[in-house]
């Protein structure tokens, strides 16, 4: 909290307000000076001041305003501080004609009031803004017992009534829109919830997909000419499918909104096939919350698109079934009419020829003759079934009843079943008892009934037996039919009697039938006025129970016939010898012949399987294929399987409809055991179509056949499954061989086969590489579920389709082992293998696992980029102490050093040494890290010889070397970075002064050759041993030095200038015939294209020129830095203020404005950069000169520096030269 003077104590508070307040000229309001407040209103403002809550005071005739720090948010940036000291009215202006006449009942009659949640057009900015405020104004009485003032809190309701109102719009819309039953009229209920919110959604437009075309569907709140498409982004919308943002200010045709404001932003997002325009409010901003209803208001107008064209879709859905449900059952009747035509043609001379004793046909002819008629009586039975279904579906059935002895039919009906069903291990019970009552029924339709259901009863029971029986109930008649058989569950009792319904998986002794016998056996059962009910047990056996009326009171007269004698026997015989075809057939196999040893044919007494539960259709087909190949036959897929395990086929012909196990199963069986898995399959249906073919394939088939074939085409689809089944024992033989030579190998290796990429093959190296995981036979998606979504499966896809090797080098794996995802790295080929037929039908995995070498690798980089970090930082921490040593030194040497000059010198060398260390350091870091840029510009090399003898004289003129220089003034330009160029000439120049003894000799030689320029530095020093010419430029080699022979450097010098002269696009060289016998340096470097003039070759340093007194800010936290710089400036005859701080900086501004400011960067509180930024805008420092000191000169920090007003940067230690430069017009 801030402590106020005596007096001001009652403004004292946490936040900013206070200040404000003290620091008012209040002697220019009706308030007057703060020292002549009333207490009054010291006591209101310090109680306003120390609240949390948005609160402001009117004091005074005219309201003066004075409010508090949370009040700050209510006037917004626009007023603020504006309206402290202000007339109320005048602050509020845009809304005073409300709160006024409240503010008037105040001051006038003392009477306090309170608004909940009212809807205001504020002006806190450019544009005015809708927001909702709860507040009171309650008077505040003076000494006097007057109404001095007002005090009115506030409290924002803004969120929460908007939050309302759009929600109500949503949940209006969510209501109303998704109920309507078709998509115009949910686009119609939709926009006139939304015009009913002009607050929210000012006005709106719906553009609908109509054809290939966008079209306006509906408008809210706009006006003809703003209807065009072009004027709004619905392509754009359309393109990106997402939503767009768009200025509306100026459109003709639409309405303003709150406030009267123009709407100024509208928003355009997708919708179902379309595109829906929301303007969006003029008073609030269209910010996430306002985006996010908007977003909403289009979903929910998508979803009740939806939903409308669903529900259309299915009604017209609806509607087609049932006109399919009629179609279908009118081509039911009209096809099974047709088919007895010429079902008739094909019995009757049938029938003939079998029964001609007049011409005797052979017996091999007389069989196939019997063959065709047993399935043309088949045909003709599920001709009159279906036509019998059509027909009482269509309600044209219609009953003739006659007066019959109900038990005596029902005892003749089933008798004729008993030789079937003992031939089958069963027996068959009947008792009927007698019917005292006059039986009325349609002799037809009960034969009919009794004898589908004994046809059912047999056809699912195994053991045991079936028993009729017929009682008599009051006046109705109770028939049952009881097996033991397989039962029925009860999730599928409920369905039993629906048409076409088949108990998927249930044993029966054939799959053959419609699935609508037990539906016809209802429908006749409602026909003879009865009922039908099941009662079923799974595993246990089935009774199906009809009950039927007796007597002739329930019928019409017109029903009743006379003849009750009508000749069924034809339906009889056809149900009879449809269940005698189910029975097993006598096993007449042959075992199959073992024709191993015959090379002399291919396919030749190959051994095939025939699985079909038809009789019929498996003798044709045995007898068929036995002309060429071995057969045996099971009639089910369960006992196929049971053939194969004892004796494996080469081909498998199999039916798909079977009981027990189907084709289909069957497969899947075969598939999922090893020694079946690769027994080919051609399997044969009465589906046809594409889809079935497709469906066959993808079952595992090898090849699908569909009913009906010629006996040429089955034997060819045979001969070409078996010739394929040798090519691929082959194959697998040639796999075995190459696994074998797999496993030997030292990588690791797989082979993956077809689209699923399965593993066919994995050697050792593989499976442990993998974790010891199960591979063969399983794709591998499964079998590296972890490998999804890394690339790497797509790669070996890739080479599987394309045909071309893909390979990887060191590329990285996340595998799952032991401890779970490791991350891996492999080097790899994946290569497509080619089959005979010379298709790519796998790849070769070839992995080799580099692991290891990757991470020593890694390794091996973390600790090189460690030490370059380290080099940088030593570096930097270096820098900070050589300045005021530095500065130290040039001021001993300004002040004179007595008998010290000497030590002086000694010292002044030591540091310059230091800084050369510095500076290598930075270097070799700077280019390890590849941050090294080059400036270039064309340059005369003399130039550059020039400044580097510059900074190498004073060494040269110590050791007392002579220099001889072979180097023309002109004609040897290069495009080079001075500064790093001449820091090459300076190491090579220096190295050849360290290692030459006193008084030698250097020589300095440059000359064009062949579009380069050379420059050699020979000296006469101790030479170099043969041995260490190959790692002369490696990082910190040196030549073996004595202790009394030290000629210091971190060994940084000569692997910097390579760095440099390679970066320059050259290369550089050294020779040296042994020690004792000197050494040189060869640089070659492009020669610059065009020459460019240099001045001649001037050694003379440069001086400083005489400057105007100048006036300069220091800022330095390092006092040894800051007192220093005070010093040699001063000596300067310059006036000069030193601070340590930023504040204190600041605090000097006020008074003193520098022609120069040095400020260090590393600054505690606020850096050297903020510090500029505020110095820049204080007055008077537009003109001042900022110099930035710092550690770091990477081009990164410079451009900071220029960013925040600096104009020169200087990195640690400064020398007193740069200081003086600084001071020069």
């Amino acid at each position: 909290m801030t402590t106020k003077p005596e007096g001001l104590q009652f403004l004292a508070s946490p936040g900013s307000l206070g200040r404000q307040i003290a620091a008012f000229d209040w002697s220019s309001t009706p308030l007057g000076p703060l020292a002549d407040w009333p207490q009054s209103l010291r006591t209101t403002v310090n109680l306003m001041l120390n609240s949390s809550h948005p609160i402001w005071i009117g004091w005074g005739p005219h309201a003066t305003f004075l409010y508090n720090d949370a009040y700050i948010d209510v006037l917004g940036a626009a007023k603020h501080p504006w309206a402290l000291g202000r007339p109320a009215q005048e602050v509020w202006a845009e809304i005073w004609h409300f709160c006024g006449p409240l503010a008037d009942k105040v001051f006038q009659r003392a009477e306090p009031s309170y608004v909940d949640a009212v809807q205001l057009f504020m002006s806190r900015g450019d544009w005015v803004e809708e927001v909702w405020y709860s507040f009171s104004y309650s008077p505040i009485f003076n000494e006097a017992g007057a109404v001095g003032g007002l005090f009115c809190p506030s409290t924002d309701t803004t969120d929460t009534r908007l939050n309302a109102r759009r929600l109500a719009a949503l949940s209006t819309l969510s209501a109303s829109a998704l109920r309507e039953p078709d998509v115009a009229s949910a686009c119609a209920t939709a926009m006139h919830t939304i015009a009913g919110n002009p607050a929210d959604i000012p006005f709106a437009l719906l553009f609908k997909r109509v054809g290939d075309t966008m079209r306006l569907q509906q408008t809210a709140h706009v006006a003809e000419q703003a209807c065009e498409l072009a004027l709004w982004p619905v392509d754009a919308v359309l393109e990106s499918g997402e939503p767009v943002t768009f200025a509306t200010a100026g459109m003709p045709g639409l309405p303003r909104g709150l406030a009267g404001q123009e709407v100024r932003v509208a928003l355009a997002l997708p919708i179902t096939d379309g595109v829906l325009v929301l303007g969006t409010s003029p008073v609030r901003q269209l910010d996430a919350e306002y985006r996010t209803f908007c977003e909403l208001v289009a979903g929910q107008l998508s979803a009740a698109v939806q939903n409308a064209s669903a529900a259309a879709e299915q009604r017209q859905r609806a509607e087609a079934l049932a006109e399919l449900d009629r179609a279908k059952t009118a081509f039911f009747s009209n096809v099974s009419h047709e088919f007895r035509t010429p079902l008739t043609l094909m019995l009757g001379p049938i029938e003939e020829a079998l029964n001609d004793s007049a011409s005797r046909l052979p017996a091999a002819h007389h069989e196939r003759l019997r063959l065709a008629q047993r399935n043309a009586l088949r045909l003709q039975k599920l001709v009159n079934t279906l036509l019998d279904f059509s027909r009482v579906q269509a309600g044209r059935m219609q009953a003739s009843y006659a007066q019959v002895d109900l038990a005596a039919l029902t005892r003749d009906l089933a008798s004729g079943f008993r030789s079937v069903v003992e031939s089958a291990g069963l027996t068959l019970a009947v008792d009927c008892e007698e019917i005292d009552a006059h039986a009325w029924v349609d002799i037809a339709l009960f034969e009919k009934i009794v004898l589908n259901l004994l046809s059912n009863a047999f056809k699912f029971t195994f053991d045991g037996g079936i028993t009729v029986s017929l009682r008599q109930q009051g006046q109705a008649a109770v028939l049952a039919v009881t097996d033991t058989g397989v039962g029925i569950s009860d999730d599928q009792q409920q369905h039993i009697f629906e048409r076409f319904r088949r108990v998927e998986g249930a044993r029966s002794r054939t799959h053959e039938g419609s699935g609508i016998g037990l539906a016809l056996v209802r429908d006749l059962v409602e026909l003879l006025h009865g009922r039908i009910e099941l009662a079923s047990t799974l595993g246990t056996g089935s009774t199906f129970t009809i009950t039927l009326p007796l007597g002739r009171s329930h019928l019409r007269d017109d029903q009743l016939c006379n003849d009750g004698t009508a000749d069924t026997s034809e339906i009889r015989e056809a149900f009879r010898l449809e269940a005698q075809r189910w029975l097993p057939e006598e096993d007449s196999e042959e075992p199959f012949l073992d024709l191993a040893d015959d090379d002399s044919v291919l396919t030749l007494g190959a051994r095939v399987l025939v699985v079909d539960d038809n009789a019929d259709m498996r003798d044709y087909l045995a007898r068929l294929l036995r002309q060429r190949w071995h057969v045996r036959t099971a009639a089910n897929g369960r006992e196929a399987l049971e053939a194969m395990a004892g004796e494996l086929p080469d081909l498998v012909v199999s039916d798909v409809m079977m009981p027990e196990l189907d084709g289909f199963g069957l497969i899947a069986a075969m598939r999922a055991e090893r020694a079946l898995h690769d027994v080919p399959v051609l399997l044969l249906s009465a589906r046809a179509g594409e889809e079935a073919r497709i469906e066959g394939v993808n079952a595992g088939a090898d090849d699908y056949l569909v009913k009906p074939f010629s006996a040429r085409e089955l034997l060819t689809r045979v001969d070409s499954q078996l010739m394929r089944a040798r090519i691929r024992q082959a194959e697998r033989a040639h796999m075995a061989r190459m696994a074998s030579t797999f496993q030997q190998a030292p990588a690791a290796i797989a082979i993956v086969r077809g689209p699923d990429l399965g593993f066919e093959l994995a050697n050792d190296r593989f499976v442990e590489l993998s974790w010891r995981r199960e591979l063969i036979g399983l794709p591998m998606r499964r079998a590296f579920p972890e490998l999804e979504g890394q690339g790497m499966l797509e790669e070996v896809e890739l080479a599987l389709v394309s045909g071309q090797p893909v390979s990887g080098k060191a590329r990285r794996v996340m595998l799952k082992r032991e401890s779970g995802l490791q991350e891996c790295f492999f080097d790899y080929v994946h290569q497509p293998v080619r089959n005979a037929r010379g298709e790519v039908d796998r790849v070769a995995i070839v992995a080799f696992e580099v692991t290891e070498l990757v991470r020593a690798r890694r390794d091996a980089e973390l600790a090189n980029r460690t030490k370059d970090d380290f080099l940088a930082m030593v570096g930097h921490e270096l820098r900070n102490p050589l300045s005021p040593i530095l500065i130290a030194l040039e001021l001993m040497r300004l002040k004179g050093v007595g008998g010290l000059a000497r030590e002086h010198a000694a010292i002044e060398r030591q540091a310059h040494h230091l800084v050369r260390l510095v500076d290598d350091l930075l270097d070799v870091a700077r280019i390890a890290q590849g941050k090294i840029a080059l400036r270039l510009e064309r340059v005369e090399l003399a130039k550059l010889l020039a400044q580097a003898l510059e900074t190498v004289s004073g060494l040269l003129e110590e050791r007392q070397q002579a220099l001889e220089l072979e180097v023309p003034a002109q004609g040897l330009a290069i495009d080079a970075d001075p500064m790093r160029f001449v820091q090459v000439l300076v190491n090579l120049l220096t190295n050849a002064a360290k290692y030459s003894n006193p008084g030698g000799q250097i020589l300095v030689h440059a000359a064009a050759a062949q579009g380069s320029v050379v420059i050699k530095v020979r000296d006469t020093g101790i030479g170099i041993d043969a041995g260490m010419l190959p790692h002369l430029f490696d990082k910190f080699m040196q030549a073996p030095q004595s202790i009394d022979r030290s000629r210091g450097g971190l060994g940084l010098g000569l692997a910097i200038a390579r760095s440099l002269v390679q970066l320059h696009g050259g290369e550089i060289e050294a020779h040296s015939g042994g020690v004792g016998a000197g050494s040189e340096f060869t640089i070659r470097v492009p020669q610059a294209s065009e020459q460019a003039g240099a001045p001649a070759l001037d050694a003379t340093p440069v001086r400083p020129a005489a400057v105007t007194p100048r006036r300069v800010l220091l800022v330095d936290d390092n006092q040894d830095v800051l007192q220093g710089l005070r010093a040699l400036l001063e000596v300067g005859g310059h006036e000069v203020q030193a601070v340590g701080d930023p504040a204190s900086a600041l605090r000097a501004s006020a008074s003193f404005v520098p022609d120069l400011a040095i400020l260090d960067i590393g600054l505690p509180g606020m850096d050297g950069y903020e510090l500029a930024t505020e110095l820049r805008r204080r007055p008077g420092f537009g003109n001042t000169r900022l110099v930035a000191l710092s550690g770091y000169g990477q081009p990164a920090d410079q451009a900071r520096a220029r960013a925040a007003g600096f104009a020169v940067h200087l990195v640690k230690p400064i020398t007193p030269a740069q200081l003086y430069s600084l001071l020069v017009d």
